[in-house]
């Protein structure tokens, strides 16, 4: 989205998620050190355990295999959330050390309460929520730009979303491509699918990754991602709920600069840089094998087409051989149109 785009580099994102473990002091830490990391904004995620499901008993409430696996959706969330009463000083925080906060909400209530109290400049909005239509119509209200994943979602759902998301007055959309596995693997991206995101929906396309390492991010960014986004953790503790995916601070900065390397391997412009002249000087020319004594002919015998570059550009190779030469010419002499009769 335009409201995010960096002409350097695309904008980093640090999600803390759970990785809090129910520490205030740790989610602050995990603000700092995303802002030492070199992340542009770092995020929450804006939810009660009762806003995103239900107390049901079945087995269809139980996670049944990944990262997860056992945990009663209730429990999971209940253990995964940030505390509301969070919000507020964390996002003072965050711009105490030089990084804007915000948050993915998970119901209109979320919305309504983010607004009042930190008043985020954009909205996430998760795979998993692409088609809670009633929060999407809010958010759309506040007349936010919103970044959306799209892992789970068929086309037709992600239609849908766009449309409820306009029609409500939001004033641009950027979609994420991501695979919604916890980890995910690189071989499941299919990276290629992002710009045809970009061509099928008309909107601008960037990366959410829950890989490990960072190969998939510098790809995307190869592939002209605007935006990254990354979980962040102090540690992989299991009060770290999504430690295993996620990058402790060296390697989050690692990939920061590996995305900023790549950026400038590829040139701002899209052109080759010209080689530089002390570079070009060791190309091929023509110049002179044997002593040559005015008068005499050119021939394969006395001149060759060698380094250094200073001599004549051997395009005028089959021109030349047979021209006399208009002084002597010793050996290495680098040959030009001046030497020629």
């Amino acid at each position: 989205m335009a409201y995010l785009r960096k002409k350097t580099k695309p904008i980093i994102i640090a999600e803390i998620s759970g990785n809090h473990g129910g520490s205030f002091e740790k989610a602050k830490s995990l603000i700092l050190e995303s802002a030492r990391a070199g992340a542009d904004f770092v995020k929450l995620q804006t939810y009660k355990p009762d806003t995103i499901t239900v107390r049901g008993n079945d087995s269809r409430f139980v996670v049944k295999s990944g990262l997860w696996k056992g945990y009663h959706l209730h429990d999971l969330y209940a253990k995964a959330m940030t505390p509301w009463e969070w919000h507020k000083p964390l996002a003072a925080f965050a711009k105490e050390v030089g990084i804007s906060l915000f948050s993915s909400p998970f119901d209109e209530s979320a919305v309504k309460f983010l607004e009042e109290e930190i008043d985020p400049d954009f909205y996430k909005v998760a795979s998993f929520e692409l088609n809670h239509y009633p929060m999407l119509e809010v958010i759309g209200e506040t007349r936010k730009p919103v970044i959306a994943s799209i892992g789970v979602s068929s086309d037709e759902d992600i239609l849908t979303a766009l449309d409820c998301l306009r029609s409500s007055g939001c004033p641009e959309i950027t979609l994420l491509h991501c695979v919604s596995q916890y980890p995910a693997q690189p071989e499941q991206f299919v990276l290629n699918e992002m710009s045809k995101i970009g061509e099928r929906f008309q909107t601008s396309y960037v990366l959410s990754d829950h890989s490990s390492g960072y190969l998939v991010a510098v790809t995307a960014t190869a592939l002209g991602a605007t935006v990254i986004e990354k979980h962040i953790t102090l540690d992989r503790q299991q009060e770290s709920i999504d430690g295993e995916f996620s990058m402790l601070p060296h390697e989050f900065a690692q990939m920061v600069d590996a995305v900023s390397l790549t950026i400038k391997s590829m040139g701002l412009t899209g052109q080759r840089k010209t080689i530089s002249t002390e570079s070009a000087f060791f190309k091929r020319s023509i110049l002179v094998c044997e002593h040559i004594r005015k008068g005499e002919e050119l021939s394969e015998k006395n001149i060759r087409v060698a380094r250094p570059g200073d001599g004549l550009c051997p395009s005028y190779w089959p021109k030349i051989l047979g021209s006399r030469v208009v002084k002597d010419l010793s050996v290495g002499h680098p040959l030009s149109i001046k030497d020629i009769m």
